[in-house]
């Protein structure tokens, strides 16, 4: 089973990472591909280049066997929208895919192109986190859609589709808010995202403006 974890990286950090390595354990996923967009419909314009992003994803990723990087979203430009991608990955897998996002990205899931076909042609796997609980994830479902089963165990049926996991994501208070926040104003990002990273944003001079 593979999975899918979609977003702008803008940059990758170390939150990104381990929650990833702890869903694909958890699940036992066979791997997990990174997919950065090119434009996010919901969100500002990214602060770096698709280029630059996917640069630090590939440095981020090159040690871990397990995971791996697909452009797809950026070869398409434009707004990246998940329909697209998850159509495309059912398709080439032969299996409705598995989609991992977090809950503050579920939560306007409504708002996505396409949601109702969305739900039929994948899963999704929901890492909570802050004070967004399982429950307010539970009632957001059957609010929006009641079609949909939202499940707190990690036995993902391959073939069906519909289900939404929830799963209770380790606390790190990372993002890269915070570390574009932290490059502009001359403070340490150290820590927070691989020393890869950390030396291309600067060599780069990114976030700075």
């Amino acid at each position: 089973m593979i999975g899918l974890y979609g977003g702008s990286f803008d940059p990758v950090h170390i939150g990104h990472l381990r929650i990833a390595e702890d869903i694909r354990e958890a699940f036992s996923l066979e791997r997990v591909i990174f997919i950065p967009a090119y434009q996010s419909p919901l969100k500002s314009k990214s602060r770096a280049s698709a280029e630059d992003r996917f640069n630090m994803l590939k440095l981020s990723l090159k040690e871990n066997p397990f995971f791996g990087i697909d452009d797809i979203e950026i070869k398409r430009k434009g707004k990246s929208y998940t329909i697209d991608t998850v159509l495309f990955y059912k398709k080439k897998l032969g299996y409705p895919p598995v989609f991992i996002l977090g809950t503050d990205a579920f939560l306007s899931f409504h708002l996505w192109k396409s949601p109702e076909e969305l739900i039929k042609n994948a899963n999704f796997i929901v890492a909570g986190r802050d004070e967004i609980s399982f429950y307010d994830v539970e009632e957001y479902v059957k609010d929006h859609f009641p079609e949909a089963v939202i499940r707190k165990d990690k036995k993902i049926e391959k073939g069906k589709s519909g289900n939404i996991y929830y799963f209770s994501m380790r606390r790190l208070d990372i993002s890269s808010t915070e570390i574009r926040n932290r490059v502009k104003d001359g403070k340490s990002i150290k820590y927070l995202v691989l020393p890869e990273v950390e030396r291309y944003i600067f060599y780069k001079k990114l976030y700075r403006g």
